[in-house]
């Protein structure tokens, strides 16, 4: 509830943020630079805000940071390793980091954690040698331990391919709703796949909140598409509200919002890809009439 954060060198990464974050996959979508990881840094307890409040499930976690992280699974955007540490060790390390302190339960768990993210037949081999898909898959393994309330994962999903990005997505759908999961990303496919609750960031502030669906049906009718020229597209460009602008076969398809059809255009279905660049779009024109 209305926190901030400006960093030393002057970043205001966070201006009066306030969320309600329910149990299940909650999508924080924004671009590079939106104050995403600022947010998800706060929440884990690893920087103060400015001002504001952080309250979950009772507890008041700047004034009582140590009880959030024995609740708490985190996995940030990137994360070191020991090199030569097999997959084991080091979960078992991190188990007993995380107050597991009983053998037999610790190997329970370990084990368990390393079956259910497909690592277990990886068990023996450094974590250093994983590949990317494999190293985010140990990250949430590594965050599940001591089967916290509150879990945070920071764009897990950059620069996985497609078929790990899959994986990923059955692996966090597995963990049912019982958690409170927020998922920051800048990839809109994540956030429409998973989460029945998302909120847009962008210059650190919340720009819209809501169901996916929900906020997609509000574009019904206004969507235009047009397959055209490098060149058409800068004259376009210069007359409507170009919301998207992508290449599909070596031809560039152009998104408009308007009430009706320009045109030449096209009805498209809304999606939320839609909904998050026309969020952006009305955003900077703001800051610019600003």
């Amino acid at each position: 509830n209305g926190v901030s954060k400006t960093y030393d060198n002057g970043v205001k990464a966070l201006n009066n943020i306030s969320l309600n974050i329910p149990t299940g996959m909650y999508g924080l979508l924004g671009p590079n630079g939106a104050g995403k990881s600022s947010l998800m840094r706060t929440i884990a307890t690893l920087q103060a805000p400015d001002s504001g409040s952080i309250i979950f499930d009772g507890i008041d976690v700047l004034a009582d940071p140590q009880s959030m992280r024995l609740r708490l699974g985190y996995l940030p955007q990137d994360f070191g390793v020991y090199p030569r540490v097999s997959a084991y060790d080091l979960l078992d390390h991190m188990a007993i980091l995380k107050g597991i302190s009983n053998k037999a339960e610790r190997k329970e768990a370990v084990d368990g954690l390393l079956a259910h993210t497909n690592l277990f037949q990886h068990r023996k081999n450094a974590v250093s040698g994983f590949s990317g898909g494999m190293r985010q898959r140990f990250g949430i393994a590594q965050a599940l331990l001591g089967d916290p309330d509150l879990l945070v994962v920071d764009e897990p999903t950059a620069g996985l391919d497609p078929e790990e990005r899959n994986r990923f997505h059955n692996l966090l759908v597995s963990l049912g709703e019982e958690k409170a999961i927020i998922l920051s990303t800048h990839i809109v496919e994540d956030v429409s796949e998973l989460c029945p609750n998302m909120a847009v960031l962008a210059s650190g502030s919340i720009l819209l909140e809501g169901n996916p669906i929900e906020l997609t049906q509000r574009l019904n009718n206004q969507i235009w598409r047009k397959t055209v020229s490098q060149q058409e597209a800068i004259e376009i460009e210069q007359n409507f509200a170009i919301i998207s602008k992508r290449l599909f076969a070596g031809k560039t398809i152009i998104h408009v919002i308007a009430d009706s059809a320009p045109e030449g255009f096209e009805q498209a279905p809304a999606n939320l890809e839609d909904v998050y660049f026309s969020t952006l779009l009305k955003h900077r024109q703001q800051n610019q009439a600003a």
